[in-house]
């Protein structure tokens, strides 16, 4: 559409219309492992699991192992009935549908071509749809596991002309590497600000252990975070293993590692350039939603913090982070992302500088009614985090914290007792 001149409002509504018209589900027969841990989840000898999340999150149903012809009808039976109240995909007989194979990563091209042809006919003969376009490949894996999933689009007319566009996309079936294809992102974490760079020049003189006592007690609180979320690695992988991929510990370390090797080449003193140079060691270390979204909340809070001269100032620029997390991650307070303890905080401690009350107090009341709320219902399942709560509940440097939000709360903590220190000297 980009290439077509389409502008990017339009090109925004069309994608968030395919969005809207897109089902899919998926079928496991083996667990994934990341790399020199334990699998995410077991299966048996005889198992499969349906609806299981890319990462390895737990599916809707464990059965018997099945024939490719059946496990394709009770995919696309699960992803287009109305009686389970979901109705993902529901259009009325004689759509015009695209159709996605996908390869979760160990599944051989033979089970791959298998599972399509199923698919296709399935989709015409039983579900009177007319499959426009398939596709097949290893599109998005989830390393080695066993399995594929299906995905439906339902297409309009106009649709299929961006979807034969020619592209150079390495990952599209059928498409070569493209010229840029074979580039390699440079890796070196430990580059902060770039070599001749403008940011480099102006920053020189600040750049270096800290000079001033509120510059060394942040580097001294970034320092002790790192240190606790590399000895709690194995821990919070265990955790994460029973509702994701296993790596929350892993990543978190990666990122506390980045940020230990460069640490002497933070800008301590200045508080805006110096979350902005956390933002980059994040951005290069730390794979996943986690280190984006961590990068995204303390770039967006480095433009408002200024030199952090109070309270106030670091109060703003959380502020100002939590909305870009809500603007472009789609979350808000309740849906059981990082949203739910530091929307709290940022509350408590505007309250604490009207009320003039000691504002790590007021921090820690507001994050700790979180555990009244840990038992939700989602999609019609009971979740119980409150195993998790008490894990968190018993190390120091996830005081008041719970599951997945520790290394930005830490952070805040560690900020607001040094925009408290400043304020103490002013």
């Amino acid at each position: 559409m980009a290439e077509k001149g389409c502008s990017l409002d339009e090109i925004a509504v069309t994608v968030q219309e395919v969005a809207d018209s897109i089902g899919t589900m998926s079928v496991s027969l083996s667990p994934c492992s990341v790399p020199g841990h334990k699998p995410s989840f077991q299966l048996g000898e005889n198992e499969m699991e349906l609806g299981l999340g890319i990462h390895g999150e737990a599916g809707v149903e464990r059965t018997n192992l099945q024939s490719a012809n059946e496990v394709v009808a009770r995919l696309l039976d699960h992803l287009t009935s109305t009686e389970s109240g979901y109705q993902y995909f529901n259009p009325p007989n004689g759509t015009n549908v695209g159709l996605v194979v996908n390869n979760l990563g160990g599944t051989s091209n033979l089970e791959l071509s298998l599972i399509a042809g199923s698919a296709i006919d399935y989709l015409t003969s039983k579900l009177c749809y007319n499959v426009t376009r398939a596709y097949m490949g290893s599109l998005m894996t989830s390393l080695e596991m066993a399995g594929v999933s299906l995905t439906l689009l339902r297409i309009k007319d106009h649709w299929t002309e961006y979807l034969d566009y020619p592209t150079t996309a390495p990952g599209w079936p059928n498409q070569p590497l493209g010229p840029d294809g074979s580039q390699e992102r440079n890796s070196n974490n430990a580059t902060i600000i770039g070599s001749g760079s403008k940011r480099e020049t102006e920053l020189k003189s600040t750049i270096g252990p800290p000079v001033t006592t509120v510059g060394q007690k942040m580097r001294d609180c970034v320092v002790s975070i790192c240190k606790s979320l590399t000895a709690a690695e194995e821990e919070l992988d265990d955790l994460d293993r029973g509702s994701g991929d296993g790596d929350c510990g892993s990543t978190l370390k990666a990122g506390a590692k980045a940020l230990t090797e460069c640490i002497d080449k933070i800008p301590w003193d200045e508080p805006s350039e110096a979350l902005l140079s956390v933002s980059d060691a994040i951005e290069r270390s730390m794979g996943g939603t986690s280190g984006a979204i961590y990068t995204l909340l303390l770039t967006s809070g480095s433009r408002v913090i200024g030199k952090g001269e109070c309270l106030s100032k670091w109060v703003e620029s959380l502020m100002e982070g939590i909305r870009a997390v809500k603007q472009y991650g789609g979350a808000d307070v309740g849906d059981r992302t990082m949203l739910d303890s530091l929307v709290p905080a940022a509350k408590a401690l505007q309250r604490s500088i009207t009320d003039s009350s000691p504002s790590l107090d007021a921090l820690k009341a507001a994050v700790e009614p979180i555990h009244s709320r840990m038992s939700l219902r989602y999609f019609g399942f009971k979740i119980c985090l409150s195993g998790s709560y008490n894990y968190w509940m018993s190390l120091d440097v996830f005081k008041y914290c719970f599951s997945g939000h520790h290394l930005f709360s830490d952070a805040f903590f560690a900020f607001s007792d040094i925009s408290i220190a400043r304020m103490e000297l002013l």
